[in-house]
C-alpha cells in the first residue's frame, strides 16, 4: 500500500470517525432524549387514562350514594329546620293537646338563644289535664318529625277537681339550625 493510499484511508477514517461522533452527539442523542420523554409522557397520560376509567366505574355507585345523603339531608332538614316555624309548632302543640284532652292555659315564647350550630327557641307552656293525659302528650311532642324537647316541669294536683287532673307547666324547646 502507498503512502498516498494510507493517508486517504486514514483521511476516510477519521471522517467516518467525525461522522459517528457528530451523528451520535446531534442527531442520536437528542432524538433518543425525544423518545424517553415522549415515552415518559404516554406513560403518564396512560395510567391517567386508567385512573380515569376506575373513577367511571365508580359513578354509579358515588351517585348513588350522593343520593342516599341528599334524602338524609332533606330528612335531617325536616328535623332540624333553618326557620324558625312557630306556626308549625303551635299546629303541633294545639293539635297533640286535643288528641289528649289537654287544655292549654297559657303559651308564652322565650327569647332565642343562640348555640354553636342551632338556635334553641323556649316556649313555657301551661296545660290542665290527667296526669297519662300529659305524659302521652310529652311522648307525641318527643316522637314528631322535628326535633322538641321538654324541660323543667313542674306539676300541681288541681284539688279543686274530682277527676284527678293536674296543671302543668313546662318548657318546650324547639331547635332550628344556625347555618
Amino acid at each position: 500500500m502507498t503512502k498516498q493510499l494510507i493517508q486517504k484511508l486514514v483521511g476516510v477514517g477519521i471522517f467516518i470517525v467525525f461522522f459517528v461522533i457528530v451523528y451520535f452527539k446531534y442527531l442520536a442523542a437528542p432524538l433518543d432524549q425525544k423518545y424517553r420523554e415522549s415515552s415518559e409522557q404516554l406513560n403518564n397520560i396512560e395510567t391517567k387514562v386508567a385512573s380515569m376509567k376506575q373513577k367511571a366505574k365508580e359513578l354509579p355507585k358515588l351517585q348513588k350514594e350522593m343520593k342516599l345523603l341528599e334524602e338524609e339531608v332533606a330528612e335531617l332538614g325536616k328535623r332540624l329546620p333553618k326557620e324558625k316555624g312557630i306556626q308549625e309548632l303551635l299546629r303541633i302543640i294545639t293539635k297533640d293537646s286535643q288528641n289528649y284532652h289537654l287544655n292549654v292555659l297559657s303559651f308564652s315564647p322565650n327569647p332565642v338563644a343562640e348555640k354553636s350550630n342551632y338556635f334553641e327557641i323556649p316556649f313555657r307552656v301551661s296545660v290542665k289535664g290527667t296526669y297519662h293525659s300529659l305524659a302521652q302528650f310529652l311522648s307525641d311532642l318527643g316522637q314528631e318529625s322535628r326535633i322538641i324537647s321538654a324541660k323543667n316541669l313542674e306539676m300541681s294536683a288541681d284539688t279543686s277537681s274530682k277527676n284527678n287532673s293536674i296543671t302543668a307547666s313546662f318548657s318546650i324547646i324547639a331547635y332550628t339550625f344556625k347555618g
